[in-house]
Protein backbone atom coordinates (compact mmCIF):
# COMPACT_ATOMS: atom_id res chain seq x y z
CA UNK A 1 0.00 0.00 0.00
CA UNK A 2 1.10 3.44 -0.73
CA UNK A 3 1.11 5.88 1.90
CA UNK A 4 0.55 9.28 1.35
CA UNK A 5 3.45 11.69 0.78
CA UNK A 6 2.42 13.77 4.06
CA UNK A 7 0.52 12.19 7.00
CA UNK A 8 -3.48 13.72 7.07
CA UNK A 9 -3.42 16.81 9.52
CA UNK A 10 -0.19 18.16 8.99
CA UNK A 11 -1.06 19.01 5.65
CA UNK A 12 -1.73 22.76 5.00
CA UNK A 13 -1.29 24.79 2.04
CA UNK A 14 -1.51 27.94 4.07
CA UNK A 15 -3.99 31.50 3.69
CA UNK A 16 -2.03 33.11 0.89
CA UNK A 17 -2.18 29.84 -1.12
CA UNK A 18 -5.68 29.42 0.29
CA UNK A 19 -6.15 32.70 -1.31
CA UNK A 20 -4.73 33.04 -4.24
CA UNK A 21 -6.81 29.52 -5.58
CA UNK A 22 -9.88 31.44 -4.72
CA UNK A 23 -9.15 34.97 -6.71
CA UNK A 24 -7.45 33.07 -9.29
CA UNK A 25 -10.65 30.97 -9.58
CA UNK A 26 -12.66 33.85 -9.65
CA UNK A 27 -10.85 35.28 -12.06
CA UNK A 28 -10.10 38.58 -9.76
CA UNK A 29 -6.76 40.21 -8.81
CA UNK A 30 -6.02 40.94 -4.95
CA UNK A 31 -5.76 44.66 -5.80
CA UNK A 32 -9.68 44.36 -6.99
CA UNK A 33 -10.97 42.38 -3.86
CA UNK A 34 -12.03 43.83 -1.18
CA UNK A 35 -13.53 42.77 2.29
CA UNK A 36 -11.56 39.58 2.64
CA UNK A 37 -12.09 36.83 5.00
CA UNK A 38 -10.30 33.76 5.45
CA UNK A 39 -10.81 31.18 7.96
CA UNK A 40 -9.34 27.73 8.59
CA UNK A 41 -12.54 25.39 9.66
CA UNK A 42 -12.83 21.99 10.39
CA UNK A 43 -15.34 20.27 9.00
CA UNK A 44 -16.12 16.57 9.95
CA UNK A 45 -11.96 16.19 10.67
CA UNK A 46 -11.76 17.76 7.23
CA UNK A 47 -9.68 20.98 7.72
CA UNK A 48 -10.96 23.83 5.19
CA UNK A 49 -10.54 27.18 4.37
CA UNK A 50 -13.61 29.22 4.34
CA UNK A 51 -12.60 32.35 1.60
CA UNK A 52 -14.63 35.36 1.49
CA UNK A 53 -14.23 38.53 -0.84
CA UNK A 54 -16.39 41.28 -2.89
CA UNK A 55 -14.93 41.99 -6.18
CA UNK A 56 -16.92 45.07 -8.08
CA UNK A 57 -20.68 44.48 -6.92
CA UNK A 58 -19.77 40.36 -6.64
CA UNK A 59 -19.50 38.78 -3.63
CA UNK A 60 -17.75 35.24 -3.19
CA UNK A 61 -17.19 32.15 -0.98
CA UNK A 62 -15.13 29.58 -1.45
CA UNK A 63 -14.18 26.87 0.76
CA UNK A 64 -11.08 25.52 -0.27
CA UNK A 65 -9.48 21.72 1.33
CA UNK A 66 -6.71 22.82 3.10
CA UNK A 67 -4.39 19.73 2.82
CA UNK A 68 -5.05 19.69 -1.29
CA UNK A 69 -5.84 23.20 -2.51
CA UNK A 70 -9.53 21.25 -4.26
CA UNK A 71 -11.86 23.72 -4.51
CA UNK A 72 -15.01 21.76 -2.51
CA UNK A 73 -17.77 24.55 -2.80
CA UNK A 74 -17.76 27.99 -4.47
CA UNK A 75 -20.55 31.14 -4.57
CA UNK A 76 -20.89 34.03 -6.16
CA UNK A 77 -23.50 36.24 -6.00
CA UNK A 78 -24.54 39.76 -6.53
CA UNK A 79 -23.60 42.27 -3.60
CA UNK A 80 -26.95 44.11 -2.84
Amino acid sequence: SSQPAQPSGSADIGHAKAKSIALNHAGVSENEAYDMDIELDDEDGILVYEVEFKSGNMEYDYEINAATGAILKHESELDD
